[in-house]
């Protein structure tokens, strides 16, 4: 439609009915301005707000389960002994049986220790390793797993340091 021909619509009309018209017209913008962008913005915002307090919740439960089963790191398990760390390891895979397997073990930096173990039984370097970490603290600073040729069979590479440093 032109602006002229609602011009002259209405200019035709009383001023009472012109006055309604841009009333009816005023209210059918506000109507539509909320509807098309200020309705979904708080529909939004109010799951948003639903989101926050789920989550918020949920952060609540497991800081409740954290509390109730206590700190779970390796830290909490550091070594009692003055046994250096090359020791430590050359005791315990005595200790395991994996001490036939150990080709390497040498000083990595200022607490640290480098294995390379050959043709070594997986199953039982990975107790191994369970138990210097809880045992002992040590953990993997970094480790590195190939097959030896026999089914359940690996070498590896490993750096292990007292965890926590």
């Amino acid at each position: 439609m032109n602006l002229a021909v609602i011009q002259q619509w209405l200019d035709k009309l009383a001023p009472r009915e012109r006055w309604m018209v841009m009333g009816g017209a005023l209210f059918a913008l506000v109507a539509l301005a909320y509807a098309l962008g200020i309705r979904p913005v708080y529909k939004a915002r109010a799951e948003a707000a639903e989101r926050v307090a789920e989550q918020r919740q949920l952060l609540t439960d497991i800081e409740q389960v954290a509390r109730r089963f206590g700190p779970q790191s390796a830290t909490a398990a550091m070594p009692t002994s003055s046994e250096s760390v090359l020791v430590l390891i050359d005791r315990s895979t005595r200790e395991r049986g994996l001490s036939s397997y150990l080709k390497r073990n040498q000083p990595e930096g200022a607490d640290g220790v480098r294995l390379r173990m050959e043709n070594a039984p997986f199953d039982e370097l990975l107790l191994w390793l369970s138990d210097v970490q809880s045992g002992q603290g040590l953990g993997a600073v970094s480790a590195s797993f190939d097959p030896a040729g026999e089914p359940g069979r690996v070498n590896v590479n490993l750096v292990l340091s007292p965890a926590g440093r």
